[in-house]
């Protein structure tokens, strides 16, 4: 329900001999396009934003929120620089959320990648090397696997960008940057995607028809990063990943919440984590856990479809518990509970980190 409508001006004006504004300005050009992160709401209409590195306090009707980042264009200096908002960044829109979602759907295949037969026995072209990343960091059922949140992180493609970034921010020699982005391409599930895509000649249907599923896997890659980092300063991250089950691959989540880094100053020792899952189970449905992780100690609960279910899963707590003893990890309570149908839908999770900014109800227009 929206509770009011705020209309504002989309400019910000910055005045050069506001007392806020002591240090030298940075130089700005007429139609220069900059990009400003909001730092902080102040009084009688004003903010504080990062612009190059420096801060500087500007007045404007906008409702802008801590941690935004906005884009803006030069268009006056006289007495004061006038800003101009052109647009959010990394603001999600409905079409992106939608590709999100439509990952975890139940039975939401993806031709090419989800069929898979003997994985183990795959040669070496790219296309059975994406399957081979899907394999690594994927959650099977039969085994646990201490290595399988590092090697999510690593070969997902959610961190491909800051990869190639640190390499070409080291000092190394020309003629070997070559070789190390190409086995990094080769360890990370967007980047070889992205090298298939650069290199296939799509000469026949079958063949364009898996390069438009494979660019389109691509974008969703890109959109979790997005989500991603739109929710960063509330430590909250979303990360996909494979299940393997029956010679075939679904999708579930794992949303991991650090806390707030601008209100935590906890040390990472005493620091609470808290990490869910939300998958559809082969044989159980739809299922939710929520833990909370203090150094050693464990709560949590699960969230599942009906009192059945929920009575099944109980029955193998006491196991659990035990074996989260062997791995150094005491379980204090760990409940189940029979869910709520919103609690457990596929987009429960990104409206969540999406709603992370603030839970106003203003129709904010901007003109």
């Amino acid at each position: 329900m929206i509770s009011g409508i705020h209309i504002s001006s989309s400019q910000m004006v910055i005045k050069k001999g506001d007392e806020a504004n002591k240090q030298s300005l940075p130089e700005f050009k007429n139609s220069q396009i900059i990009k400003a992160k909001i730092l902080q709401l102040l009084p009688n209409g004003k903010t504080r934003i990062l612009v190059n590195n420096q801060k500087i306090v500007a007045k404007t009707a906008m409702l802008l929120k801590p941690g935004e980042e906005v884009q803006l264009k030069v268009i006056s200096q006289q007495d004061a620089t006038i800003l101009k908002l052109i647009n959010p960044l990394n603001q999600m829109t409905t079409k992106q959320i939608a590709s999100l979602v439509s990952l975890f759907v139940k039975n939401n295949s993806t031709p090419d990648l989800s069929n898979i037969n003997d994985i183990k026995n795959t040669s070496n072209s790219k296309v059975d090397r994406i399957r081979e990343i899907l394999y690594e960091i994927s959650l099977k059922s039969d085994k646990s696997d201490k290595t399988f949140l590092p090697k999510l992180i690593a070969k997902s493609g959610i961190t491909y960008e800051n990869k190639i970034a640190n390499v070409l921010s080291d000092s190394i020699p020309a003629k070997s940057i070559k070789v190390i982005l190409n086995s990094l391409l080769k360890q990370d599930f967007k980047g070889i995607i992205f090298q298939e895509l650069l290199t296939s000649n799509a000469q026949n249907l079958r063949t364009a028809e898996t390069m438009k599923v494979a660019s389109a896997f691509l974008e969703t890659i890109e959109n979790f990063q997005l989500l991603n980092h739109q929710s960063s300063d509330s430590g909250r991250f979303l990360l996909p990943f494979p299940v393997f089950s029956e010679s075939a691959f679904s999708f579930g989540q794992l949303l991991i919440d650090t806390g707030d880094k601008n209100k935590s100053k906890k040390q990472d020792g005493n620091k609470v984590i808290n990490i869910s899952f939300l998958l559809n189970m082969s044989k159980l449905g739809p299922l939710k856990a929520d833990f909370s992780i203090l150094k050693k100690e464990i709560t949590g609960r699960f969230l599942l479809v009906d009192d059945d279910t929920c009575e099944y899963v109980r029955s193998m707590i006491d196991e659990l518990k035990v074996r989260l003893e062997k791995i150094e990890y005491h379980a204090l309570n760990i409940e189940c509970q029979t869910a709520k149908k919103e609690e457990i839908q596929p987009g429960t999770f990104i409206e969540t980190l999406i709603q992370a900014g603030g839970d106003d109800r203003v129709l904010n227009i901007v003109i």
